[in-house]
């Protein structure tokens, strides 16, 4: 928000420096993010004195003043009527950018050369007279060389406000001018509106079909209008608040909105059809020109302002281009309302305009400002025009205002702030602001705020009033006083503490990534139409598209960080991820949420050197992390199954599902399919395992268990046993760990081999059993006794051989 100082003081007359005004606003709450002088194009322009004119040799209609500036002396060639010597005149020197854009050079002019110009108040942008130069008269300091700001008193500045969106009353000269009274506790003045004669002319009809979402509406008709160019002083005002000029009545409505932060809307009356006026919604396939010249088409549930046949203006947005005032306007009706915030905003975003106007009525208007902002812009067509008012004005007010009524507490304001106020002084804030106080006690202070501040809803709004004009820095500083203890971490968060350090100490980076992703890459997964990983939800207003719902996998996060590293040349990478997961489960309820465990790796086994073999990691260096993962959990009896029916997006044969104890998964483990790796450009192979939190948390040992160093050697016995190609290792393993006789400490498969000598169809297995014994060493005939057995055993219940 733009606000020229001499129009504030206008209002309320303030002796400050500009720098103090702007530091006390944005204490008070009003960031003042930029001051700039209102003339500063200016700042070259000096007084000179006309010592000499001659008549230009090359050109009757033009003179060559001789002028000074006091220390130097320029020749300029000019041709206003009204230049006379010994005149004190506006020099611009060359370089000078006028307030019309041109820019003043030294150049040749029949063969004069011209080092300047004398300018007229309209070159010059501070008046409306371009007949001829303008002329200083004789003063105390208006001498030659002086700065023509500073002997003219052109000393105004423009304050850049940022106002927030719960302050739409600053969004005017009078809201600014009411919050600088406040501060400073300086009356405000704002001059009534003139009674206006009336000539007696039927006016329109008016009519409100849409009460709740127009609640006033009020209208005046104006006959004998002259369009022309607004004055000077008007058209200076408008630029300095950002507006451009365009004709005396549009710009009288515009310097009404900022003056006063009430939208207007003038139509051409002999344009209107009926004439009348219709408030209501669009109906179906209605389109309306706005006055930018685009055709736009109105919803059934946007409010339109229609005359007898058709729209005519977008209500609270735009007005329309077959009815907005031209050249030949001689009537127009002028229109001041409230509209709905939420209706106005709605509209402005589906038609994605926005306006001054829209700006305005989206936040909300003063509903009883209405009609004395129309008092105000009837009061200045009459004067830029010289037109009347044509009939009474009309006010349709459906649902009058309900003022609300607030209380504070004058030991609550003071609790709430840490200060010691005294009744009488939170009064006395209270009125500045603009409350109308009904009850006042020590106990209780009770009154109606005013219809500009409808942010004043409850008490603690009362309070931030009386902190901001009490003033922040005024307000002692008090450290503050709470015990502190530290609670201890849940076992969950224990978990997943001892989580993140094992994966870490094998070499894996943890990574974090948003809980948000695009339904594109769950669907890349390959997963299937009941999967419930395609139950998503989606999030309301998104960011982007690409993080449009709640992510029910992490894979595609750790995903898109192995691309975004493989794009930097980062090739060779050990990741994982703790995170959270979220299925839908329908309206009105909230997701479930499930913490998943994601770890993966690609790239080199071994850093790039000399010593070290260039090899690529493979499943088993996955596994082996997945394997130190619940040993270090104590999660022993866990196995491997080849069924993995949730993992689709797996290399088919590449992947084996976690099983602990009898049917519980842990998770699963795999190569990434290529064709899902291609969604993501990423070279792969990639290996990947997920986990669950919850089953792992289940499954793990909570209680570490010391076993002590073993005193005696152990004695190790190998054997290879064929057996049938289909008969996994992993339940030759778990046999003989059922059968497991004593002092068996470990078994371990050394060596698979197929091919000959071992028939087609069966395969060899190499297993290594470790004995040892806790009090005292084994002999040969101890360790024969109880492996002799189990190798028999595992012959006749498997019939294999065992493999010379």
């Amino acid at each position: 928000m733009l606000i020229l100082t001499s129009w504030l003081k206008e209002f309320v007359h303030f002796t400050v420096p500009i720098e103090t005004l702007a530091e006390d606003l944005t204490m008070a709450g009003l960031e003042v993010e930029e001051i700039e002088p209102a003339y500063k194009g200016l700042a070259p322009v000096v007084v000179c004195s006309i010592e000499e004119i001659v008549p230009h040799p090359h050109a009757s209609h033009l003179q060559v003043c001789m002028v000074t500036t006091g220390e130097q002396k320029f020749d300029v060639v000019c041709g206003a009527p009204n230049v006379e010597k010994g005149q004190m005149a506006a020099l611009a020197r060359p370089g000078t950018v006028l307030s019309n854009g041109t820019t003043v050079e030294s150049s040749d002019i029949y063969g004069i050369c011209s080092d300047g110009m004398l300018c007229s108040e309209a070159e010059l942008g501070i008046g409306d007279d371009k007949t001829g130069i303008l002329v200083l008269e004789p003063a105390p300091g208006c001498e030659p060389g002086e700065s023509l700001v500073d002997v003219l008193g052109l000393k105004d500045w423009v304050l850049d406000i940022a106002v927030t969106p719960n302050r739409p009353d600053c969004l005017s000269v009078l809201g600014v001018a009411r919050e600088v009274s406040a501060i400073y506790g300086i009356p405000l003045t704002i001059t009534k509106s003139p009674n206006h004669q009336i000539t007696k002319s039927p006016n329109p009809s008016i009519s409100i079909e849409a009460p709740d979402l127009c609640g006033r509406y009020t209208a005046a008709v104006m006959e004998g209008i002259r369009i022309g160019p607004s004055p000077y002083w008007m058209a200076m005002r408008l630029q300095a608040s950002g507006i451009r000029p365009i004709n005396n009545v549009v710009d009288v409505t515009n310097y009404v909105l900022i003056e006063r932060g009430q939208p207007l809307h003038a139509f051409d009356l002999d344009m209107l059809t009926g004439p009348a006026i219709e408030v209501r919604t669009a109906r179906p396939g209605e389109k309306v020109k706005t006055i930018d010249g685009k055709d736009r088409e109105v919803r059934p549930d946007m409010l339109v302002i229609a005359d007898a046949e058709r729209p005519v203006a977008v209500a609270g947005v735009m007005g329309g281009a077959e009815t907005e005032v031209n050249d030949d306007t001689k009537r127009i009706l002028l229109e001041s309302a409230w509209f709905t915030p939420t209706q106005v905003r709605r509209t402005s975003k589906a038609l994605k305009t926005i306006t001054e106007s829209s700006y305005r009525f989206e936040r909300g208007v003063d509903p009883e400002g209405i009609i004395s902002a129309l008092y105000r812009t009837v009061e200045l067509i009459g004067q830029v025009t010289g037109g009347c008012l044509a009939g009474e004005i009309k006010d349709i007010y459906p649902r009058p205002y309900k003022p609300g009524y607030l209380s504070l507490r004058p030991e609550k304001a003071n609790k709430l702030l840490g200060t010691g106020l005294e009744t009488g002084q939170i009064v006395q804030f209270l009125e500045r602001i603009g409350i109308e106080l009904t009850h006042v006690d020590d106990e209780k202070i009770r009154g109606m705020a005013p219809t500009y501040r409808l942010d004043l809803k409850e008490e603690v709004d009362l309070v931030e009033e009386i902190a901001r004009l009490y003033g922040f820095p005024n307000i002692p500083t008090l450290a503050p006083r709470a015990g502190i203890a530290a609670r201890a971490p849940e076992p969950s968060q224990r978990l997943v503490h001892r989580i993140r350090n094992i994966l870490a100490a094998q070499g894996m980076t943890e990574v974090i990534s948003y809980s948000f992703m695009s339904p594109n890459e769950i669907e890349a997964l390959g997963l299937g139409k009941n999967d419930p990983r395609m139950q998503m939800v989606n999030v309301q207003n998104p960011l982007s598209d690409d993080q449009s719902v709640m992510r029910t996998s992490i894979i595609p996060s750790l995903m898109g960080t192995v691309a975004g590293n493989q794009a930097r040349r980062n090739m060779d990478l050990g990741l994982f991820e703790i995170g959270t997961v979220f299925y839908a489960r329908g309206t009105g309820e909230l997701p479930l949420e499930e913490q998943r465990i994601i770890a993966l790796c690609t790239g080199s086994r071994y850093p790039e050197s000399w010593s070290l073999p260039r090899e690529q990691v493979d499943l088993f260096d996955l596994k082996g992390v997945l394997q130190g993962l619940l040993q270090a959990l104590g999660i022993s009896e866990w196995k491997t199954v080849l069924e993995t029916p949730d993992g689709p997006f797996y290399l088919p044969g590449t992947s084996a599902g976690i099983v602990w104890g009898e049917n519980s998964v842990l998770g699963s483990f795999g190569q990434i399919d290529p064709n899902v790796l291609e969604f993501w450009d990423i070279d792969g192979p990639v290996f990947l395992f997920e986990l669950s939190f919850d089953a792992l948390e289940t499954a793990a040992s909570r209680q570490l268990k010391f076993t002590s160093l073993a005193r005696y050697p152990a004695v190790e016995r190998d054997i290879a046993v064929i057996v049938p190609d289909r008969l996994s290792a992993q339940d030759l393993l778990e046999y003989i760990s059922g059968q497991a006789p004593d002092f068996l400490e470990e078994v371990r498969i050394f060596d698979i081999y197929r091919g000959k000598p071992v028939p087609e169809g069966s395969k060899s297995i190499g297993m290594r059993f470790t004995y040892r014994a806790l009090d005292h060493t084994l002999s040969d005939h101890e360790v024969s006794q109880v492996h002799d057995p189990m190798v028999r055993s595992v012959l006749q219940s498997y019939k294999a051989k065992l493999r010379d």
